[in-house]
């Protein structure tokens, strides 16, 4: 069976210095592949990689099979979506919630109606658990895990295939963190959603994530099960990682 996302053999700068090396990974339908590392060792611009933010010196990226060379077409825009750590990056203050998921969708589904459109609104809202009025309210009236779920809920409304989560979590309460990753377990069942999950918390990898994936200064230095990496990881910099969660616990 063909992965639905396969990176394979990236070199990529930026600002004339190289940040990622002969990086390759791989992620399969109805999989969350968690991406760790420290700050600064290259997993956000992986995501920009994947999702053609910025183009690769060298190496393949390859999604349901197809090589994405070039400039993206729309239909390949649509299927692969971001979360970012800031959900303001998709929410513009100046539109309601409504018009802002309307627009994501019509611009996609051009022959869709707009009373089609709005019960979909409607559903994906009640299913993020969100106010039933929501929609007619701007950004600036919700919480910060509120504003998170919405974010999602902009990027599933276009129906992808590959979401990349660049720290989605991190900036929520313990609270609302947990219940955010639990959504993201269960629509990742309903919808068969491939999930590249970049974090630098391993609480929250072992938690939601199948696969790890350590990257290291612009490498990855390992790839293997959740359950393997976190009972034996293959690397020092792996153990390196976990002990530094065991010492932080401790305190």
């Amino acid at each position: 069976m063909s992965k639905l996302l396969e990176l394979k053999n990236i070199y990529a700068s930026y600002a004339g210095a190289k940040v990622l090396e002969d990086v390759s990974i791989a992620i399969e339908k109805n999989e969350i592949l968690g991406l760790v590392g420290e700050s600064g060792s290259g997993k956000s611009t992986t995501a920009k990689v994947v999702t053609g933010l910025l183009k690769p010196d060298s190496g393949s990226v390859i999604f349901n099979a197809k090589e994405l060379t070039g400039k993206r077409d729309k239909d390949i825009c649509r299927r692969i979506q971001m979360v970012f750590q800031n959900p303001e990056g998709s929410l513009n203050p100046k539109y309601k919630i409504g018009d802002i998921l309307y627009d994501a969708m019509h611009f996609h589904f051009r022959d869709m109606s707009r009373e089609e459109i709005e019960s979909k609104c409607l559903s994906l809202i009640k299913r993020m658990e969100l106010p039933q009025d929501t929609l007619s309210r701007y950004p600036k009236s919700f919480s910060g895990g509120q504003k998170q779920r919405i974010a999602l809920a902009r990027a599933l409304c276009v129906e992808p295939e590959l979401l990349i989560a660049d720290e989605p979590t991190s900036s929520l309460d313990v609270s609302v963190q947990l219940n955010m990753l639990e959504l993201i377990k269960e629509l990742k069942e309903e919808r068969g959603l491939g999930i590249l999950f970049i974090s630098h918390d391993l609480g929250v990898i072992n938690y939601l994530c199948d696969n790890v994936a350590v990257m290291k200064k612009g490498r990855i230095v390992e790839m293997q099960s959740k359950e393997r990496f976190f009972r034996h990881p293959e690397t020092d910099y792996g153990k390196e990682l976990l002990d530094s969660v065991a010492k932080i616990n401790e305190c």
